[in-house]
């Protein structure tokens, strides 16, 4: 023994430690030290691990010359207006598959089921469908489609946000002469606002971190922030610089919305998790 922990515990600690470094540490810091190389020390072999800062490649990402910042406001545009009008679909479901339980657990788990089924696959009729309305490469289409994809997991969530509030608080506000819309208001609103806003960080980072239905779907106009960095590899080369400093613009919001309300993450993602 060691202290109070063995040997086999200490060994077992270390080694996730050393795992967790490796896999999900270490990538993101060689991103942002290879964004603040310029582009011999990117190539210098063996790489070079002190060198000298360098902003170039930002100066680039932020210059009009780049339209990296247009591609972020893109993928604002398509994140937000996915989170707002997937929470207003989703509200009305869940609360009627919790409280009325419509379609009973096969709705649920058919909603479910269509989550599990990878995008691509109705990537191809969709664009097809998408192409003949001209809404391809426009503002409107990647809402639309980011809301199919994630709507199944967001009635999950908030259906079950809902089930945690007992039915008897439902029933005395009726008694009371509240409406259902009032109980909804004043009642549920207000006890899973912490999940309500899990659910809208979700599929807010899941829009924003989504790449194939943007590559899919955008041509120049609406093209989204994973979609321009992608577009720094051309046929000619694999432009790093560009790259590392566009994927860290990009990950600085998910980054920051994590870190600022992760306690109302934790809250929401508990609320639904937890069975009194």
């Amino acid at each position: 023994m060691i202290g109070k922990i063995s040997r086999f515990e200490l060994i077992i600690r270390v080694t996730l430690l050393v795992v967790f470094f490796l896999f999900f540490i270490f990538p993101i810091y060689w991103m942002v030290a290879t964004s603040l190389k310029n582009t011999v020390d990117i190539f210098s072999i063996p790489p070079k691990w002190f060198f000298k800062i360098s902003l170039e490649n930002y100066w680039y990402i932020l210059s009009d010359d780049s339209g990296f910042l247009k591609k972020i406001f893109n993928s604002s545009i398509a994140a937000i207006l996915n989170a707002i009008f997937t929470l207003l679909l989703t509200f009305p479901a869940a609360y009627s598959m919790s409280r009325y339980k419509t379609g009973g657990i096969n709705l649920l788990m058919w909603f479910l089921s269509i989550r599990m089924i990878p995008p691509i696959v109705g990537a191809i009729p969709l664009f097809i469908i998408f192409s003949k309305l001209g809404l391809v490469d426009t503002f409107i289409a990647l809402p639309i489609l980011y809301i199919v994809i994630n709507l199944p997991f967001a009635i999950w969530m908030i259906k079950s946000f809902i089930d945690e509030i007992p039915k008897e608080i439902d029933e005395s506000a009726y008694v009371e002469g509240c409406s259902t819309t009032g109980v909804i208001i004043k009642i549920i609103i207000p006890l899973i606002k912490p999940g309500i806003f899990a659910t809208l960080v979700f599929c807010f980072i899941m829009a924003w971190d989504e790449f194939l239905i943007a590559y899919i779907f955008t041509r120049k106009e609406a093209i989204t922030a994973p979609v321009g960095v992608a577009r720094f590899i051309t046929e000619r080369q694999i432009l790093w610089g560009y790259i590392t400093a566009g994927a860290t613009l990009a990950s600085i919001l998910p980054i920051v919305l994590l870190i600022m309300f992760q306690k109302n993450l934790v809250r929401g993602l508990t609320l639904g998790a937890v069975k009194n």
